[in-house]
């Protein structure tokens, strides 16, 4: 299995199973079946978008326009380092204090 087959080739149910046995997947007979239709299909529908003239679209990072929802960032006066700190559970020197994590 060199290549991909194309979707006029079809895909064996004998390349199912090898893929199957690739991925460790035990597969019943009506697995590998449904599967290698699936799979027909899933091609045919790849087939379809390769063959669409793409030449006069342009390239795009993203389908749509991007706009930031967020305010912009302004800066404003800052609360008091007294209103800050009143509701911590310990404080020094005008900091949080906290429990060191490495010693």
């Amino acid at each position: 299995m060199g290549t991909l087959p194309t979707p006029d080739s079809g895909l064996s149910s004998e390349e199912v199973e090898h893929v199957a046995r690739l991925a460790r997947l035990g597969l019943t007979a009506d697995e590998v079946t449904r599967y290698r239709d699936q799979l027909r299909s899933i091609l045919a529908y790849i087939d379809q978008l390769n063959r669409a003239d793409t030449s006069k679209i342009l390239a795009t990072a993203h389908p749509l326009d991007e706009r930031t929802v967020m305010r912009d960032d302004v800066p404003q006066p800052c609360l008091p380092v007294e209103a800050v700190l009143r509701n911590a559970p310990s404080t020094e020197d005008g900091y949080f204090k906290v429990k060191a994590i490495q010693e």
